[in-house]
């Protein structure tokens, strides 16, 4: 079993005696805990929906029956007038670059209808379209709002652009995203985390005034061990606040810590109170650099905790990973001519296909490496295929003899098995 470990960073703050103690923790359980902070806001985080009441109606979802249970039921939905209705949101945290969009594009309508998304904005994904001989130049907001319009559609999304700058004496460039999704009817809900740039609170701030569609607040396992000494000076209600526990790829050090990690959970500050709260993280390596050739598994370890944590808890406890790995930029060692690696979601796990360099010695060409990737997820034991899934489809054709294309594709397959699974395995 190939493990992924979190990176902890040096702490921010350091927590008091009084509140170890709370928590029944030892003092190396507590010294652990201080170590896993929020990673630098211009890093990829996540957030999650809308409402106060977030199970979204939706139809009956096709091929549940090809997907074997494990700790939990496959599916439970409770039946409101002949209407499915999820007991749990999924949030999926996703960049806004090409493979994730036609991951979404491709998506079966009754999957999408039950995904809240969190769209991560990067600047080098916030550009002016340019102009050409048939159309003019459309400005940074106006464009990115109709990509969504056009790929997403109006139902609701968390947007987190904190990692776009704002110009010394300029507005946040969020505000003018969401005066564009205001005009067009989407429904934008910012996304904030604690000790955000002041141009960014302030933008997310009156957007929150003027929509009135809330907001979502990402903290980490800190922040939510001392929610009692900040919630009182959170300047929004907690009925308005999405509240997501994001551990990004912390996840592996923060279950390390056990059952203090349920006790966290069952004793958040005002856990009812929240309009949701959502567990979040991701177990995905950044890559896999002395990984030899073949096939691994990757346990999603924010899954397994939340699988642990939802029954136990005294509110709804929602459900929210990374759809690839949680990195802004490419990891250093990587070069033209790396290995052709593909990542495949199954239940509880990643598959991982790793492959080999296509220059130099032992090199294989990339689309011969792509085929063979799609020959060993068809003919992997537990692969589960999904109806309905384009993905699974675009795999099974590709193993058949159709052309693998390139690594984006890849990404496009990925995460929309990911998004599909994961929706129809959270009840």
């Amino acid at each position: 079993m190939l493990s992924a470990q979190g990176r902890p960073v040096a702490s921010g703050r350091r927590r008091t005696a009084p509140e170890a103690l709370a928590l029944g923790m030892s003092d190396r359980q507590f010294g652990h805990l201080s170590r896993i902070t929020r990673r630098p806001h211009l890093e990829f985080r996540v957030p999650r929906p809308l409402g106060a009441n977030p199970r979204h109606a939706c139809p009956p979802i096709a091929g549940i029956a090809s997907i074997k249970s494990s700790s939990c039921a496959i599916l439970h939905s409770e039946s409101l007038g002949g209407r499915c209705v999820a007991q749990f949101d999924y949030i999926p945290i996703l960049r806004w670059k090409e493979g994730e969009k036609n991951a979404i594009r491709a998506l079966d309508a009754a999957v999408k209808a039950n995904i809240q998304p969190m769209f991560v904005l990067e600047p080098e994904q916030f550009k002016v379209r340019k102009a050409t001989k048939k159309s003019v130049a459309i400005p940074s907001a106006d464009h990115f709002v109709a990509q969504v319009a056009s790929i997403w559609g109006t139902g609701a999304f968390y947007l987190d652009a904190s990692g776009i700058s704002a110009p010394a004496g300029t507005q946040h460039p969020i505000l003018a995203i969401a005066a564009a999704a205001r005009a067009q009817g989407l429904f934008l809900i910012p996304a904030i985390f604690l000790g955000a740039p002041a141009s960014y609170a302030s933008a997310v701030a009156t957007i929150i005034q003027q929509d009135q569609h809330g907001v979502a607040l990402r903290i980490d396992l800190q922040e939510l061990t001392s929610a009692s000494t900040w919630a009182g000076t959170w300047p929004y209600s907690l009925s308005e606040t999405d509240l997501i526990a994001d551990f990004g790829d912390d996840i592996g050090s923060v279950t390390k810590l056990g059952t203090v990690v349920q006790t966290v959970f069952q004793q958040l500050h005002a856990g009812p109170q929240w309009r949701t709260v959502t567990i979040a993280g991701t177990s995905m390596p950044a890559n896999f650099a002395g990984i030899q050739q073949g096939l691994y598994t990757v346990t999603m370890e924010t899954l397994d905790l939340w699988r642990v944590l939802h029954p136990i808890v005294p509110y709804r406890l929602d459900y929210g990973d990374y759809a690839t790995p949680p990195l802004g930029v490419i990891p250093p060692g990587i070069r033209w001519g790396y290995p052709i690696n593909v990542r495949y979601t199954l239940n509880g796990q990643y598959l991982i296909c790793k492959g080999v360099k296509t220059t130099g010695a032992g090199a294989v060409d990339a689309g011969v490496q792509l085929t063979g990737h799609a020959k060993s997820i068809v003919g992997y034991l537990n692969r589960s295929p999904l109806t309905g899934c384009w993905a699974d489809d675009e795999i099974d054709a590709i193993a058949a003899g159709a052309s693998p294309q390139g690594l984006l594709h890849w990404v496009k397959i990925g995460v929309n098995r990911h998004l599909t699974l994961l929706r129809r395995i959270i009840p």
